[in-house]
């Protein structure tokens, strides 16, 4: 991680301690107490040691612990600890320190540490316009590379991955690069209908397996939290679950895109998530396998 970017951190923390002894034990101390903090099996102790109050102190006098820091601010802006002596707005504030001494240029080292906070910064970052920057210039692959790979982690927009995939030559192993745009889509619910259309359409079976079992399980968790909602039975939660049938409704119109594939494995996703009146649709599909024909026959059939 880039120290010089750390350095212009400064926090001027007024807390202090001026007794020889006492800094002797926090120099030995203070290193153990960050390394501890964000470990999964770590103490209590570590916790009373570092917190809001004393963050501050702790980076301007604690050089060598700022990359450990900087990674426990960054976990708990972005929620992934259960550290409960530093708070989300106080480390988000630090996230957003740091990344503005970063400057805009070409070094690798700063564009991965920018790509790296910029979740926590700036959600709806433009992933794809910074990307294009560096898409024409053979001598920028690696931060095109960066830049990508951040997109794929982070970015919500959904002409990102409509780019993306429009770029994927016919050529060996491009099946799997698809697949890993499109996973990467569906976990940032950046999937384009205009992409699933062409999924439906032409794509490989591979593609279309995932592209049914992720608009599968998202039905599938969706109608889960309906149920819960619907047993609360409170004006807000059935208010709720009215808003999450609607959600429903509209990829369930998403996977009827694919009720013309033959494919066990597709028909068995659609299976699994189409409502009882788009079921007839599969019939034809299902009909290419015995068992998939019975079952759904019977759901067809059941009260």
């Amino acid at each position: 991680m880039s120290e010089k970017i750390l350095k212009k951190v400064a926090f001027n923390n007024k807390f202090d301690l001026a007794d020889d002894f006492i800094s002797t034990v926090l120099k030995f101390a203070i290193p153990h107490a960050v390394s501890d903090i964000d470990c999964y099996w770590r103490t209590s102790d570590a916790e009373k040691i570092i917190s809001d109050v004393t963050f501050g102190y702790i980076w301007d006098n604690y050089p060598d612990t700022r990359n450990e820091l900087l990674n426990v601010v960054h976990n708990v802006a972005s929620k992934h600890t259960r550290i409960k002596s530093l708070s989300k707005d106080f480390c988000t504030d630090v996230v957003k320190r740091v990344y503005s001494n970063i400057e805009d240029n070409e070094s690798l080292e700063d564009n991965r540490l920018k790509v790296r906070l910029l979740p926590v910064v700036d959600p709806l970052y433009d992933y794809l316009d910074k990307m294009c920057k560096f898409a024409l210039d053979s001598e920028k692959e690696n931060l095109f590379a960066i830049w990508r790979q951040a997109g794929l982690s982070s970015s919500t927009d959904e002409a990102f991955f409509d780019y993306l995939w429009s770029k994927v030559k016919r050529e060996k192993g491009s099946v799997n690069i698809k697949i890993n745009i499109l996973d990467n889509a569906f976990d940032n619910e950046a999937v384009s209908d205009s992409l699933l259309k062409k999924i439906a359409k032409s794509s490989p079976k591979n593609i279309k397996r995932l592209a049914t079992s992720k608009l599968s399980g998202y039905i599938a968790d969706q109608k889960h939290r309906i149920r819960k909602f619907e047993r609360d039975n409170t004006k807000e939660s059935l208010a709720t679950a009215a808003f999450l049938q609607e959600k429903v409704a509209k990829v369930e119109r998403k996977a009827m895109l694919f009720v013309d594939c033959t494919d066990r494995e597709v028909v068995s996703n659609l299976l699994d998530c189409l409502s009882k009146d788009n079921l007839p649709w599969l019939m034809p599909s299902a009909s290419k396998h015995y068992y998939l024909s019975r079952r759904l026959q019977d759901m067809i059939e059941a009260e």
